[in-house]
């Protein structure tokens, strides 16, 4: 059943925030590009989903955090500096334990990697829209068993993954490599098939997708750069580069953020489809 009644008003998404620890306090953070791509393309309101520590066992904050994403039509995975604990998303071995090094700038946020394990239980639980970016596409692959290459070389192609330092932001957003978008897919039906230039801003990347997910688009080394959740019937799409930065400017980054808020606004009407 549904405990969320039908209305006439935006879809309201779930979107994982980032922890950060400076001069000895401990806050969540979220850049606005994500907020105001969402708002204005997707055209969802937000509710920003906190980190967690492990002083709870896992099972209570999934019952806890379930209470609050039935009452949402989506879920946004953001990207990050940090790379992500695949132990934390493991089933067999998981790690969840607070240790002192959870949270090192630009390298680990392993509150970001319990929220993110536990939205994606919840929201696969709940079949519902699913958009990762960067990081968050890496947390889909990983939370279904894939595996994550730790630190991508230069290939023999040429293609530098990473981002480039001692420039603007901007440039660094700014894309950089093709990638081949698969016939057929999730993404090719929003944005089109053929080739796509890219921003990457990532030193994790994927090679192989896990069981159940489908591979959407690939970049010329072989790098994963979008995947989608084969076993789902809806929206669970996952792209590794960045399209919330010059969304304004980006016609296939905006098509991606409105089909998003598209099956958001779908969502809305059914509700989770389990309870």
């Amino acid at each position: 059943m549904t405990i969320k009644p039908c209305n006439a008003g935006r879809a309201v998404v779930g979107v994982t925030a980032n922890r950060q620890f400076h001069d000895g306090v401990h806050r969540d953070w979220l850049r606005r590009r994500y907020i105001e791509a969402l708002d204005r393309y997707a055209y969802v309101e937000c509710v920003i989903l906190p980190t967690f520590d492990s002083d709870r066992h896992r099972d209570v904050i999934v019952n806890k955090l379930r209470e609050v994403m039935r009452r949402l039509d989506g879920l946004v995975l953001t990207g990050d500096e940090s790379d992500l604990d695949p132990y934390i998303f493991n089933e067999q071995i998981r790690v969840w334990d607070c240790a002192s090094d959870d949270v090192i700038s630009g390298k680990r946020d392993r509150p970001r990697d319990r929220l993110s394990s536990v939205a994606l239980s919840i929201a696969i639980e709940l079949d519902m829209p699913i958009l990762g970016i960067c990081r968050g596409l890496q947390e889909m692959n990983v939370h279904r068993g894939g595996m994550l290459n730790p630190n991508l070389p230069v290939t023999e192609q040429g293609i530098v993954h990473s981002e480039i330092p001692n420039v603007s932001r901007d440039q660094q957003y700014l894309p950089v490599h093709t990638i081949q978008v698969v016939p057929g897919g999730l993404l090719s039906s929003i944005i089109g098939e053929g080739k796509l230039c890219v921003n990457s801003l990532h030193n994790q990347g994927i090679t192989e997708v896990a069981s159940g997910v489908q591979m959407e688009a690939v970049a010329e080394d072989g790098v994963i750069e979008a995947l989608s959740y084969s076993t789902s019937r809806g929206f669970q799409l996952g792209i590794q580069w960045h399209p919330e930065w010059h969304v304004a400017t980006d016609p296939t980054s905006q098509k991606i953020f409105t089909a998003f808020g598209n099956a958001c606004q779908v969502y809305q009407s059914t509700g989770p489809l389990s309870g």
